[in-house]
């Protein structure tokens, strides 16, 4: 009887966990002043401006970067802003390829007057800094090996003030770069999209004007992804997380109820003597 209620027990957990991967609930959240920033600093740019996104994406930080670098670009897509990616991570360009489909496939950008994608650039904070200094000088080529110049949208772009906003997708200090480089030189408000590990130093950033927004982790992803109205990945595990989490609490209610039902209750004792 015991072990029955013991696997009962799991396949409830089990069931409740896998529902919300499967079709995401957009369950509450709670506030996030600093990710609802963003949105609304990207919601008022009007169509047809010129947006960066950083890229610094690889498959160890994927789960909590990609969905909130997506939702963006949703967003972006949605209100027509033109987009330019740039990655100074070697896998980031996987990702801007990803998005590039999403935007010809779902929103009819048209590469090189829409969206462009840029090729790798290894160097870091001084590859950004050489960015923002002068764009076309630091490209010449595009990810596919295109000369930018023939780009309408490359040539929309003289200089780095050009960009309405210049976000990252980092688990590093890519945020850290655009404040000192791109805000700090330039003016150009930027964005951090940061893991969750990052949050309590980036979002000292945020609360100084150095960025005009800011998303942390798979929860600042997810009210993102419930903002724009495309639940996605980040919903589906926050959903997923906060179900295991009321269940387990339930559990622990029960239980204790139960205890002390039993010490208040005891089972009578059978009788019996020596032989």
């Amino acid at each position: 009887m015991e072990l029955k209620r013991t696997w009962l027990i799991w396949l409830i957990l089990v069931v409740l966990v896998f529902v919300p991967l499967v079709t995401p609930l957009g369950l509450p959240l709670g506030s996030s002043p600093e990710g609802e920033s963003a949105y609304a600093f990207v919601d008022k740019l009007p169509s047809g401006s010129i947006v960066m996104m950083d890229l610094a994406i690889a498959p160890s930080n994927e789960g909590e970067l990609w969905p909130m670098a997506l939702a963006v670009a949703r967003h972006h897509m949605a209100k027509k802003h033109r987009i330019i990616t740039v990655t100074y991570t070697p896998d980031g360009v996987m990702y801007a390829g990803k998005i590039r489909a999403i935007a010809e496939q779902e929103y009819g950008y048209k590469y090189g007057t829409d969206i462009l994608v840029l090729p790798y650039r290894a160097g870091g904070e001084s590859a950004l800094a050489a960015l923002a200094e002068n764009p076309r000088q630091s490209f010449e080529q595009d990810q596919y090996g295109t000369p930018l110049a023939q780009y309408p949208l490359w040539q929309a772009l003289t200089k780095i003030e050009d960009v309405a906003v210049f976000s990252c997708y980092t688990a590093g200090d890519d945020h850290l770069w655009l404040a000192r480089h791109v805000y700090a030189k330039h003016k150009v408000p930027c964005i951090g999209g940061v893991i969750a590990l990052s949050a309590p130093e980036a979002i000292v950033y945020w609360k100084n004007g150095q960025l005009v927004g800011l998303i942390s982790g798979v929860k600042g992803a997810a009210i993102y992804e419930q903002k724009i109205g495309k639940p996605a990945a980040a919903t589906a595990s926050m959903d997923a997380q906060s179900m295991g989490h009321m269940y387990l609490f339930l559990l622990m209610v029960l239980g204790n109820v139960a205890y002390w039902r039993a010490k208040r209750h005891p089972a009578p004792q059978g009788k019996g003597g020596n032989a």
